[in-house]
Order: structure tokens, then C-alpha cells, then sequence
């Protein structure tokens, strides 16, 4: 079923439940995906308490944060509008002594990385 945008399917065809934008089944790899991240934080959040962040760690991680808030937020405005703290969380770390850049302490923040890869819907 089309929506009349040539390339683009309607949400019933594409399985979208609950109006958020959420599919019945993600795309390939997309689950796979999503899992050994949250595992991949889980183990650098032990690893990380034993023995503590270097400031290009601690930027990687936040780089990583940013990345996923901006993923998440094409789920739906409001998912956006929630994720808005996160945004401002981890901008406020940085202003807090981390630095954008760790290679360059005078960079500055300028918000959620735009994504590589937009979905088109």
C-alpha cells in the first residue's frame, strides 16, 4: 500500500504498531544490532569502574550516547522531545570538563552528530 510518495510504503504495510513509528519487525540486523550494543555499555561500564575514563573514552561514550538519542528520535516527535534531556546531558558533561574533541580541548559542542545513514520512510 502506497502513501502516493513514489519509494515510500504506508505505515500499515510496513507493520507500524502504536503510532510510533516502531515496526512490528525491524529491518535486518537492526535487533542484532541494538543488542550487542547494550551489551557492548554494559561490559565497558564494568570495565570502566575498575579501572576509570580517559577523556577520549569518556567522548567516545558521549559521542555514542548522542548518536543512538538521534536514532531513537526518528522513532517519533515526541521520543524526540523525551530525548531532548539526553541531548542535554551529555552537552552538559562536556561543559562540565570534557572536551568535544579530546584531541582539541578548544573545541566546542555543537549538538546531535547528524546521522550517516537517515531512514527514509
Amino acid at each position: 500500500m502506497s502513501t502516493g510518495v513514489p519509494g515510500s510504503v504506508s505505515a500499515a504495510a510496513r507493520g507500524v504498531v502504536d503510532g510510533m513509528g516502531l515496526v512490528d519487525r525491524a529491518g535486518p540486523a537492526i535487533e542484532e544490532q541494538a543488542d550487542q550494543v547494550a551489551e557492548a555499555a554494559c561490559e565497558l561500564a564494568d570495565i570502566a569502574a575498575g579501572s576509570g575514563w580517559s577523556a577520549a573514552a569518556a567522548d567516545d561514550a558521549l559521542v555514542a550516547i548522542d548518536t543512538l538519542t538521534a536514532a531513537l528520535t526518528q522513532i517519533a516527535p515526541a521520543i524526540g522531545e523525551a530525548l531532548a534531556a539526553v541531548t542535554g546531558a551529555t552537552t552538559t558533561a562536556r561543559r562540565l570538563g570534557l572536551p568535544a574533541d579530546p584531541k582539541d580541548p578548544t573545541a566546542t559542542v555543537t549538538g546531535v552528530p547528524e546521522l550517516a545513514h537517515k531512514a527514509t520512510r
